[in-house]
């Protein structure tokens, strides 16, 4: 049985240059490091953190010293290597391949796929890809509020450079809202889009303020001279229809003059330049609009080719699993073989053996097709909105040169005093109509103001009403909130005869906002109690996980902290004990990974080890 999603690190190599100076193989379950203080435990900690996306800035001197972290990792069942550089620089990308450390030293350089810390328009950062292959939801687009992989990590970690109040690993660019949404996430209570509205929330609320403010400062300048669009679109329309009844009174006395064949030939050449353009322009929209629609046309072919990609996946896993009665090659009928062993050769296969997929090169390559394509939709939708703005408004500058032309060709008879008086009259109102225009475009900023402020507020209105709704939604809060707090519980009350509070504990609350955890409205205590509690919760957390397969947790846990601030060694070994029995008691999939300078007796060399016992002649790194 397995809870998805589900993360197990298989294998970590360090590499120094050509030389490899650590390589060590995990398990499913419990995987402990131990070894003496200052021998590089914690750092061997911090590099899984670090090659599983988690951001690094400030490295030890012998890891500084290396080159690359290969880490071997099952993503929800199948198998894949990721490779980053060592660098003191944050923000390093990653390279991925699907298969073990020891397919992908076989591949070429061409086979693995580059990603980028962030994503850009193009190109999926390595944590979206991550995050998609376990299965947990994330965000598409980019920004300083996105939860990344190293938010997620920072849950699943514990450190010790972290205060002990914390519950998450500290991070210069945290807030109380994001450690909100990863506990809400990680829980399984909402996926990411109760967290992006909030953080949508506090945008427009700036956004609306300003131009709130901004409106105020116009009205200040502009007085009480301010006219509505509206109303200056009704005065320049009633000054057009004066001007078109004295251009009509013109017109009917007339005589016969000759005509202005100066301005004349000006505003035909002037004509035929804005026929050319548009012309041009008229032949760009029409090729915009057909690479527009065959741009769409590809994009779903390619969705198509995606889904066509997951059938295939799906059908691999189920003939994977055919058990056959006669061989296929001879017809002869084949012997019976437990559960765990091939039919026709009898090879042992691990359940929980992660596999290789197969499509996961060829899917990335349509993805990357897909946000290319998507993005050459965006820029043609883009340059045909312009297009459009820009043929009408050269029509408009081409019709007003066909009137002007057409009451210059007219011919005069004669000029007489009412003529003269219409001119005057005429050109007055032609100024008139230009002034409104003018004052249009003075009010242009406070009108556009306006419609941006009402814009927002109406999206305001509708995201707070959303918020509201889905925050009441969180009705399974309070359950998996009281599992998570009993498993804390089974773990503080073995801790007997160090800590008072802790025996005769009745209530532990915990807030993932606040950053803390509590027993009986009690946050303080000892350091090594406060260690304890600490490293209680994160384990009761994942117990939960295991417990509950709608959680989003990944089930996975890295803790260098469990004997820390003078943690003795009969507590730190009650620790070590109650890790053995929550994970021997869990039935799914997942990985406890901690390290210890005071490992108990029985389990000094046994199955649960990873390498060897580290101390000053023996460091982690062989650098």
């Amino acid at each position: 049985m397995r809870f998805k999603p589900f993360l197990i690190v298989n294998r970590l190599v360090i590499t120094k240059g050509s030389s490899v100076v650590y390589d060590e193989v995990f398990h499913q379950g419990v995987n402990i490091i131990r070894g003496k203080n200052s021998s590089g435990k914690s750092t061997i900690a911090d590099f899984i953190f670090y090659a599983l996306g988690g951001e690094l800035t400030k490295w030890k001197e012998e890891a500084s010293a290396c080159s690359h972290t290969y880490i071997e990792v099952n993503l929800s069942g199948k198998c894949f290597t990721l490779r980053r550089e060592v660098r003191e620089s944050s923000k390093t990308g990653m390279d991925i391949i699907a298969g073990s450390y020891d397919l992908s030293k076989s591949k070429d350089i061409v086979s693995w796929l580059r990603y980028p810390y962030s994503a850009t328009e193009n190109k999926e950062s390595f944590y979206q890809v991550i995050l998609k292959e376990l299965g947990i939801p994330y965000s598409k687009s980019e920004s300083s509020s996105s939860l990344t992989l190293h938010q997620l990590l920072r849950l699943m970690y514990v450190d010790q450079m972290t205060s002990l109040d914390r519950l998450f690993k500290f991070d210069n660019f945290d807030n109380a809202n994001k450690r909100k949404a990863i506990g809400e996430l990680l829980i399984g209570l909402s996926d990411l889009s109760l967290y992006q509205h909030r953080v949508r929330l506090q945008r427009l609320d700036k956004e609306l303020t300003k131009k709130v403010d901004d409106i105020g400062t116009l009205h200040k300048f502009f007085g009480s001279d301010i006219k509505t669009s509206e109303e200056i679109d009704l005065q320049i329309k009633n000054k057009k229809k004066v001007l078109e009844d004295l251009e009509n009174q013109l017109e009917s006395g007339l005589g016969d003059v000759k005509t202005e064949e100066n301005l004349s030939l000006t505003l035909r050449r002037e004509i035929n330049d804005l026929r050319g353009k548009l012309k041009t322009l008229e032949n760009r929209r029409l090729s915009v609009s057909f690479e527009l629609t065959d741009s769409e046309r590809f994009v779903s072919s390619l969705l198509s080719r995606l889904e066509a990609l997951d059938d295939t996946s799906r059908t691999i896993n189920v003939l994977s699993n055919i058990g056959f009665k006669y061989c296929p090659s001879c017809f002869q009928a084949t012997h019976s073989r437990p559960i765990n062993q091939c039919c026709l050769c009898g090879m042992e296969a691990q359940d929980d053996e992660a596999s290789v997929d197969p499509t996961f090169k060829i899917r990335k390559e349509i993805e990357f097709q897909l946000y290319e394509s998507n993005s050459m939709i965006s820029l043609r939708q883009k340059e045909l909105a312009e297009l459009d703005s820009n043929i009408d408004e050269y029509n408009r500058m081409l019709e007003t040169k066909k009137s002007m032309l057409d009451v210059i060709e007219q011919p005069l008879r004669k000029v007489s005093q009412e003529t003269r008086g219409i001119l005057v009259t005429i050109g007055i109102t032609i100024k008139e109509i230009d002034q409104f225009v003018m004052a249009k475009s003075r009010f242009s900023n406070l009108y556009e103001l306006y419609k941006e402020r009402d814009a927002i507020q109406t999206e305001f209105n509708k995201l707070s009403d959303t918020v509201n709704r889905l925050e009441k939604n969180l009705d399974q809060e309070m359950n998996k909130k009281k599992m998570i707090s009993k498993y804390t519980m089974a773990i503080v009350q073995a801790d007997i005869n160090h800590e008072e509070a802790f025996k005769n504990a009745k209530n532990i609350e915990f807030d993932f906002g606040e950053d803390r955890v509590s027993i009986d409205n009690r946050v303080l205590f000892s350091a090594s109690s406060m260690v304890y509690l600490k490293n209680a919760f994160r384990l009761a957390l994942l117990e939960a996980s295991c417990n509950d397969p709608s959680f989003l947790y990944p089930r996975f846990l890295l803790m260098d902290n469990i004997e820390d601030k003078g943690m003795e060694p009969e507590r730190s070994h009650t620790f070590q004990k109650e890790i053995i029995r929550v994970s021997s008691e869990i039935k799914v999939p997942h990985q406890i990974i901690f390290t210890t300078s005071m490992i108990d007796d029985d389990l000094e060399g046994s199955s649960y080890c990873v390498g060897e016992f580290y101390h000053d002649a023996n460091k982690s790194l062989k650098v």
